[in-house]
C-alpha cells in the first residue's frame, strides 16, 4: 500500500490556511508550515528514516523561499526515490527523471519560469502585506485630493477642495454627468464618467484604506467626506442601479421609472416646442411598443401630478403595514458588535506584552478585526433612517413635493419607487391608469 505524505507552506501575511480536506484523499501524514520551515526540516529528517512513496504539494514554490532552495529541496527528496506531485504545476518526478526530447525540456523550462515568477510576485505581496500591517497606503499613485506622507495619505491642499466640491455638487443634484460637467466648467478639470464613479465609490475619500481581497481598514487618514455624506452617496448609487444609465442623470425626475404595464415597454422623455413660442411640451413616449396600434404619448406633467397624488395617498398606508424590524434595535446590535470587536483589538496589546502572541501575529489579527469593524460600520451606515415615520409625514403632503426642485423630486422618487406602470386603455389611447411599485412592497 502506498505511503503518502503532504506538505504545505503558509505565509500568514498573504496566504489563507489550508483546509484539512483540501487533498480529497486519505494521506498518511501532513506537514504544515506557517511562517517558518520547521515542518519541512522535519519532513527531510523523517524521509531519511522512512521514505514515503509520494509527496503531494500544492505548488513547487512552497518547498523554499528562493529558487535555489526549491531546487535543492526537490533534488534531495527525489534522491530518496520519492515521487513529488504538484497540483498547480504539471510536475511529476517520474516524468522528468530523464529528459529525452525537446518537448520535455521545454515543459520543464516553463515550469521553472513559472516558479521564478511566483517567487517574485510573492516577494512583492509580502512587502505590500507588511505595509498593510502598518496601515500604510497600497502601492501606486495617490488618489486625487491626497498625497503620501510619512505615515500615510495627507490632504493635498491644492486638489482636495476640487474633489470636495465635486462630492457636494453630486449630493445636491444626484447627477454624475452634471457633476463631471461642473468640474470642467468651474475648474477646467476634465475626467471621464468612469473616473467620477470610482471617486464616488472609493473608500479612501471616507478616511479608509482599501486593499486587495476587499480588505478595508477604517479611519487611517483624514477623510474628505463625512460618513453621513458617504451613506447618502451609496443610497444614490444604489437607486441609480435600478434604472438605465442614460436616465440616471436626466433632468426629468420620472426618467427611467415609467413603463407600460401591458407591453412592458420602457419609455423616453420627449420635449416639443412650438415655432416662435417659448412654451415647451413634455411627453412620455413608449420606446418598443409591439402592438399594431402603438400606445400614444402621455403628458409628462399630468403623469407627475398623478404620481404625487398616489404617493401622498398610498405611501403612509404601506409604511404603517410594513413588518420590518426596528431600526433602532438593529443599530444597537451592530454597535454592540463593534464595541466587542474593539475590545478584542485592545486585548491583543496585553497578549503581546505577556509574550503570548508575537508582534506580527497580533498585527495580522488586528488587520482582520479592523476589516470586520469596517464591514459592520458599512452595515450601520446603510441602514434606513430611523425617522422614517417623520419623513413619510412630509412625503404625504402634496405641497412638500411642489416645493422641491426637479433634482430633489428625482432623489425622493428613486428612493421609494421601483417602477411607475402606465396601464393604457387599448380602446381609448388617451385614457390610462397608474400603478406604483414601491420599494417597500
Amino acid at each position: 500500500m502506498a505511503f503518502i505524505i503532504t506538505y504545505t507552506y503558509t505565509n500568514s501575511i498573504i496566504d489563507h490556511l489550508v483546509e484539512s480536506f483540501f487533498w480529497g484523499l486519505e494521506v498518511d501524514k501532513n506537514y504544515q508550515d506557517i511562517d517558518s520551515r520547521d515542518a519541512l526540516n522535519q519532513l527531510f529528517s523523517d524521509c531519511l528514516n522512512n521514505s514515503p512513496n509520494y509527496l503531494l504539494i500544492r505548488s513547487l514554490h512552497e518547498l523554499g523561499d528562493s529558487f535555489a532552495d526549491i531546487l535543492r529541496a526537490i533534488a534531495f527528496i527525489e534522491s530518496l526515490n520519492i515521487e513529488i506531485i504538484a497540483i498547480d504545476q504539471p510536475y511529476n518526478s517520474s516524468q522528468f527523471k530523464k529528459i529525452s526530447n525537446p518537448n520535455q525540456a521545454d515543459k520543464l523550462h516553463n515550469i521553472w519560469q513559472e516558479i521564478e515568477k511566483i517567487i517574485y510576485q510573492r516577494k512583492l505581496q509580502k512587502g505590500h502585506g507588511k505595509n498593510r500591517l502598518k496601515n500604510l497606503p497600497p502601492p501606486g499613485r495617490s488618489p486625487y485630493g491626497y498625497q503620501k506622507g510619512k505615515e500615510g495619505y495627507i490632504i493635498n491642499r491644492s486638489t482636495a477642495p476640487i474633489i470636495k466640491d465635486f462630492f457636494e455638487y453630486y449630493l445636491k443634484y444626484a447627477s454624475l454627468r452634471d457633476s463631471v460637467r461642473y468640474l470642467k466648467e468651474k475648474y477646467n478639470k476634465k475626467i471621464s464618467h468612469s473616473t467620477a464613479l470610482q471617486w464616488l465609490k472609493n473608500p479612501v475619500y471616507r478616511g479608509d484604506l482599501a486593499y486587495k481581497n476587499n480588505c478595508i481598514i477604517s479611519n487611517t487618514h483624514t477623510p474628505i467626506i463625512s460618513r453621513e455624506e458617504a451613506s447618502q452617496i451609496d443610497r444614490l448609487l444604489k437607486s441609480h442601479r435600478r434604472i438605465p444609465s442614460r436616465s440616471a442623470s436626466s433632468p426629468h425626475c420620472l426618467s427611467g421609472l415609467v413603463r407600460c404595464k401591458i407591453c412592458n415597454s420602457p419609455t423616453k422623455i420627449t420635449t416639443v416646442t412650438q415655432r416662435r413660442k417659448q412654451i415647451k411640451y413634455v411627453y412620455i413616449t413608449p420606446i418598443n411598443c409591439p402592438q399594431e396600434k402603438s400606445c400614444s404619448s402621455w403628458n409628462y406633467q399630468k403623469i407627475l401630478v398623478e404620481t404625487i397624488n398616489i404617493i401622498c395617498q398610498d405611501l403612509p398606508i404601506i409604511v404603517n403595514h410594513i413588518n420590518s424590524p426596528d431600526v433602532n434595535i438593529i443599530n444597537q446590535q451592530i454597535a454592540q458588535l463593534i464595541k466587542e470587536k474593539k475590545q478584542i483589538k485592545n486585548n491583543l496589546k496585553s497578549l503581546v506584552l505577556n509574550n503570548i502572541l508575537d508582534k506580527e501575529t497580533a498585527q495580522i489579527r488586528t488587520i482582520k478585526i479592523e476589516n470586520e469593524i469596517s464591514q459592520l460600520n458599512n452595515k450601520l451606515n446603510s441602514l434606513p433612517p430611523n425617522n422614517l415615520t417623520d419623513m413619510i409625514e412630509n412625503l404625504s403632503l402634496q405641497q412638500f413635493w411642489y416645493d422641491l426642485s426637479e433634482q430633489e423630486k428625482r432623489f425622493y422618487l428613486r428612493e421609494f419607487i421601483k417602477k411607475i406602470y402606465i396601464i393604457p386603455n387599448l380602446q381609448y389611447s388617451k385614457q390610462y391608469q397608474l400603478e406604483l411599485d414601491f420599494i417597500f412592497t
